[in-house]
């Protein structure tokens, strides 16, 4: 849906799927900006407008009307590991925590938002929407626990 999409990674080689590799470097409308980082983002009040890219040949501004943040798929789930290294509630094989609508783990309780939670799509809208829904859900258990 995009005239132009600048993908900007800070290595010089992937670690997704080759298909997924070739579709992208196959797709005339994809800029790979490899060996590079986001050095600033400037908008206006309505929004983005450009951004600037470092690379080892300096900066580069890209005229652009929004950005996609996207950094790693590890799951940050340290905190959910026992003393013996198991977690205390149910995980998919990636090690994302499985919950339901309302956020509920396998655990009465505890409650998992954001990118860490199973099906996740990944942006910061939807884990602010989780969030608030786990906060919820949490108060409600709270008040349940002390009647």
């Amino acid at each position: 849906i995009c005239s132009k999409v600048y993908l900007i990674h800070r290595r010089d080689t992937f670690r997704a799927s080759p298909a997924t590799i070739e579709r992208v470097e196959k797709n005339d409308k994809i800029e790979l900006l490899l060996n590079s980082s986001v050095d600033e983002v400037k908008g206006d009040a309505m929004g983005v407008t450009s951004v600037d890219v470092k690379s080892a040949d300096g900066i580069r501004t890209l005229e652009v009307p929004g950005i996609f943040v996207f950094v790693g798929r590890d799951v940050l789930n340290s905190s959910l590991r026992d003393e013996d290294g198991n977690y205390i509630c149910a995980v998919n094989k990636s090690g994302e925590i499985i919950v339901d609508l309302s956020m509920n783990t396998s655990i009465e309780g505890l409650y998992a938002a954001g990118d860490v939670r199973i099906q996740a799509p990944k942006q910061v809208v939807c884990a602010a929407g989780d969030g608030a829904t786990a906060a919820l859900q949490a108060i409600a258990y709270v008040e349940h626990k002390k009647g």
